[in-house]
């Protein structure tokens, strides 16, 4: 009897368009929950930058663990992915930024297939942002269709203007052993909110 496969997340949101990927991408997105994997990359992000009027969004988003609280160029940076045989549902995010003269920043996340071609990133307490999921020129590409409030009993869903605006996100291979991250905020009325671009290359799997 032929056992099944475990999925990833990113596998089952993509469906058909998984083999489309970048191999390098799909190397990133291949751990499934209820298994032990995990994946550690490491680059530099070109720019971190947040708008003025992000500030105002700055010191409740560090309360949510999440954004980055700094501006700066050609920042080190790792990240590393994980999934647990004891969690079905989940891969877990864990990034670490070093700004120069500042202390070591960390955005810790978690993320869960939501059905269709959808998955859900989750910060502290239960606050998520939905992200539809394509492949385009080999690309991955993350776009936010809004966020939510998990409670437990209630998801309360929250338009994108409410908070910083429509999010996309891009990773796509340069070479064999690398891949560019783009990642945007962009708001209805105020335009660019938040914003990271790098490369990465990964150091670690198993």
């Amino acid at each position: 009897m032929k056992t099944e496969q475990p999925t990833s997340i990113m596998q089952m949101a993509l469906g058909e368009q998984w083999d489309l990927l970048d191999d390098i991408v799909r190397r990133h997105y291949e751990m499934a929950p209820g298994t032990a994997s995990n994946v550690t990359i490491h680059g530099r992000m070109d720019q971190v930058f947040h708008s003025n009027i992000a500030k105002l969004f700055l010191l409740p988003g560090r309360v949510f663990g999440a954004l980055v609280p700094y501006r700066g160029k050609n920042i080190p940076t790792e990240v590393r992915n994980w999934t647990r045989r004891d969690n079905s549902k989940s891969m877990f995010w864990h990034r670490v930024l070093q700004f120069p003269g500042k202390p070591q920043t960390e955005f810790k996340s978690k993320m869960e297939y939501a059905g269709g071609d959808e998955i859900i990133e989750f910060v502290k307490y239960g606050l998520g942002i939905r992200m539809r999921m394509s492949v385009k020129n080999g690309a991955l590409v993350f776009s936010s269709a809004g966020y939510v409030w998990d409670m437990g009993a209630a998801r309360v869903p929250i338009p994108t203007w409410a908070i910083l605006g429509d999010a996309e996100i891009i990773e796509k291979g340069v070479s064999d052993d690398e891949f560019y991250i783009d990642f945007n905020m962009v708001h209805p009325l105020f335009g660019r909110t938040f914003g990271y671009s790098g490369v990465f290359s990964i150091q670690e799997s198993a």
